[in-house]
């Protein structure tokens, strides 16, 4: 039975500038299927980069990341679910409007520590490398809302980040 690592990155992210006084911008202001729909496209453009396919929406997943983003901003925590069977990349955001395209990019910003020569997993990679993971074919994307705090949740099916199989997984850019 093959391993699959995730690890959790929390990325601080500044509070949206202003004068004090101020109201604070809503985090998010579309649909959870229309920020999905971004998601979505994100994920392709930076999967496109390295030729690997691109990915499509399945419901159940989406259903099992908006449970678990909604348990996230209840609970108010950061963590990974207990649910190993799928792949999984969480985002986290307070004081800031957030973009549909805003989580990929910051997974996908990890490549600047991923080694493609050695091939392997790295704690501080696992988002990116779950983003591009070729095998992957399907995601699901929800959010969750909690005042100015935002959760993000993607699920992806089959998972990504398993031992052994990163070199065929993880290809460098075109």
């Amino acid at each position: 039975m093959a391993t699959v690592k995730r690890t959790v990155v929390i990325k601080k992210v500044p509070a949206g500038g202003g004068a004090p006084n101020q109201p604070r911008p809503k985090p998010i202001t579309i649909s959870q299927a229309d920020f999905e729909k971004g998601c979505l496209e994100a994920h392709n453009k930076f999967r496109a980069m390295h030729g690997t396919p691109p990915l499509s929406i399945n419901p159940n997943l989406t259903q099992v990341a908006s449970k678990w983003a909604q348990s996230l901003a209840q609970r108010q925590k950061m963590e990974h679910s207990p649910n190993g069977k799928f792949g999984e990349n969480i985002y986290y955001s307070s004081g800031q409007q957030v973009m549909p395209d805003m989580p990929a990019k910051m997974w996908y910003d990890e490549i600047a520590k991923y080694d493609f020569a050695k091939a392997q997993f790295n704690p501080y990679t696992g988002h990116f490398t779950q983003l591009i993971w070729r095998d992957t074919k399907q995601v699901g994307v929800a959010y969750a809302m909690a005042g100015e705090k935002v959760w993000v949740v993607a699920n992806y099916d089959p998972p990504g980040n398993v031992n052994g199989m990163f070199r065929e997984n993880v290809p460098p850019k075109n």
